[in-house]
């Protein structure tokens, strides 16, 4: 979106022009008098003389790569211990019996309603625990559980605290209703080496199996200070801070998670700068309502496939009037089934409320996602990539992608239904998918962060990119496509409908504009419009009208012998089009008309150079030089 610096060098603009002709260009876009005509093709003649005299070309910037390939394999993640549970005898049945216990079996000691394992072994554990324990404290040793039925109370500690294992198997047994309560309520002090979830594992931690696992809590629903792998099972999760929390990671290849969390949904927090915290999903289904973070890795957050519905904070707040009024979506239909704000133990809400973060990189190859955050939906601190067969639905209350470094779209349908911006980054590369971009400011804006006044001053390693896909961009209020830097169109089918106003525009290009392929229609008003650069190798025509037509005149180009070549009706009202098509060629002539073609929306031009101008044109024309 310009800036006022760029707002007040357009009146200062229109203050020289309105000295020196008998009349400005109306800023409402209403019949331009004769002079005011004169004055648009007297900037025309000068820019076509600068284009002429020296060419420019787009910097394109060289793909960026994903980190992803650095993370472990799926079958590393995913042993086939992992995902079937062993088909052995077990080597202790344990019998919870209220405020007692019974065993069968070795590897297990009982004191009260505590029960220790202290053996590498199979253990079944069915029955109740008022108010008690079971603790895995079993120095190198694989441990598995087996939980059918199971109902677990305790208020002094976590409910099932694995103190020490080289690895414990959590097996929810078919069609079994478990369900482990924290009944503490006492702040812990930060820093203090206190098990501060329903189920805490010092070690690396796996869920799997057929069952159902009910978690309720204060503090985390189930943490590891290594990592958890989750294939199976349905977890119902009830948290006042996180839901789930490793350190090294969490994988997920398959099961049902439910959470409601006070803080992050999902959250793996390794800060080592050699093995940050990561998310890997394969499969599973994910409903979350969380008052921070619906997933947040320090690392990379990984997707693959998996069924996503996130609400963070309530979600996006529509109340500010900018609604999408595309009648085949409602905003209920966007993000977590789960109603009504989430607790918060403790303290106040967590700041950060997106729906997926990274620190790293955001890699999305496959799953569905239906997000609604009262932040950015999907935010990266470095790289964003979506791809393949992703099929993601966001509403934000900020971005609906952001990237600090970069956003890449090669394939998925992407549809931001609601956002301030669309997407939002430095760099972005687009070369596939189907992505439908509805934003109270920009659709699409790159920029670095720092201030840009307009187009004497782009901004160096600032870049959009678009070779392939099909993209609809609808702005409110803010530009269409903004780049701070260059702009340059390869391939794509390009739809953009510009704001209703004449302070921002369909196209803004701080750097330079090139068009060399695809087809582009950019409907919106003349008073800041950009156009392609004369240095562009597909040709392009920028036609301005001198009425105002409603939302939903069509627009129309023909050939000489009358034949429709393209036909479009923006959905706001509009002066000013912008098109590019393989069809528009040098030497040709041809007719563009809006409504029915009368006085003042009809031209017949004939292609002389690579943007042919017809019309009125931008006041920021004589900043223009390519």
């Amino acid at each position: 979106m310009k800036n006022y610096a760029k707002i007040l060098g357009l009146l200062v603009t229109a203050a020289s022009l309105a000295s020196t002709t008998a009349g400005c260009i109306p800023l409402t876009g209403g019949r331009s008098s004769a002079s005011e005509t004169k004055v648009t093709e007297e900037l025309t003649t000068s820019d076509t003389t600068a284009a002429a005299a020296e060419t420019v070309t787009a910097n394109i910037p060289e793909p960026v790569s994903s980190l992803s390939d650095t993370l472990p394999t799926p079958e590393e993640l995913f042993t086939t211990k992992d995902i079937s549970p062993p088909l052995v005898e077990n080597d202790a049945e344990i019998n919870l019996m209220g405020s007692k216990a019974e065993v069968e079996g070795t590897g297990v000691t009982i004191e009260g309603s505590t029960v220790t394992i202290t053996s590498e072994g199979i253990y079944s554990i069915s029955g109740e625990l008022t108010n008690g324990q079971i603790i895995i404290d079993a120095p190198e040793a694989s441990v598995h559980l087996k939980l059918n039925n199971v109902n677990i109370t305790s208020g002094t500690s976590a409910p099932l605290l694995i103190n020490d294992a080289k690895k414990t198997y959590i097996t929810l047994e078919y069609n079994s209703v478990n369900s482990l309560t924290d009944g503490r309520s006492d702040t812990i002090p930060e820093g203090e080496d206190v098990p501060d979830a329903v189920i805490f594992s010092r070690d690396s931690l796996t869920i799997n199996g057929g069952g159902t696992l009910n978690i309720s809590g204060n503090y985390c629903g189930i943490r590891s200070k290594d990592d958890i792998v989750i294939t199976g099972g349905a977890l119902n999760i009830t948290a006042g801070s996180d839901g789930i929390k490793a350190k090294d990671y969490v994988a997920v290849a398959d099961g049902e998670l439910n959470i409601i969390s006070g803080g992050d949904g999902i959250k793996a927090s390794g800060k080592d700068e050699n093995a940050l915290g990561f998310v890997y999903t394969e499969g599973g289904s994910f409903d979350i309502s969380s008052m921070g973070d619906g997933i947040q890795a320090e690392g990379i957050f990984c997707a693959k496939g998996g069924d996503f519905r996130i609400t963070t904070a309530g979600g996006n707040d529509l109340s500010g009037g900018y609604k999408n009024t595309d009648k085949d979506m409602s905003p209920d239909d966007i993000g977590s089934s789960q109603t009504g704000l989430p607790e918060v133990f403790g303290g106040e809400a967590p700041n950060s409320k997106k729906g997926i973060k990274a620190g790293t990189e955001l890699n999305i190859s496959g799953g569905t996602f239906s997000i609604n955050s009262a932040d950015d939906a999907l935010h990266s601190n470095g790289s964003a990539f979506i791809s393949g067969e992703a099929a993601v639905t966001l509403s934000a209350e900020d971005d609906g992608i952001h990237a600090d470094n970069s956003i890449s779209v090669s394939g998925g349908t992407l549809r931001i239904f609601n956002a301030r911006e669309g997407f939002e980054s430095a760099v972005m590369d687009i070369s596939g998918g189907d992505m439908r971009i509805f934003a109270e400011d920009d659709c699409i804006n790159a920029g670095d962060g720092t201030p840009s006044s307009h187009k004497e001053d782009p901004v160096e390693g600032v870049s959009v990119v678009i070779s392939g896909g099909t993209l609809y961009a609808n702005a409110i209020g803010g530009d269409g496509l903004d780049s701070n830097g260059d702009l340059t169109i390869l391939g794509g089918d390009i739809t953009v409908n510009g704001p209703e106003h004449g302070m921002n525009s369909a196209l803004d290009c701080n750097g330079v504009f090139i068009v060399s392929g695809g087809t582009l229609i950019a409907a919106g008003y003349h008073d800041m419009a950009d156009y392609p650069s004369q240095s562009s190798t597909q040709c392009s025509a920028s036609i301005g009208f001198d009425t105002i037509f409603e939302a939903g005149t069509p627009f129309v180009l023909e050939d000489e012998s009358g034949k429709e070549l393209l036909r479009y009706a923006p959905v706001h009202s509009y002066d000013h089009l912008v098109i590019s098509t393989p069809l528009l060629e040098k030497g040709k002539t041809y007719t563009a008309y809006a409504g029915d073609g009368g006085e003042g929306g009809s031209f017949t031009f004939t292609v002389s150079e690579m943007t042919t101008r017809q019309g009125l044109q931008t006041y920021m024309e004589q900043f223009r030089d390519n």
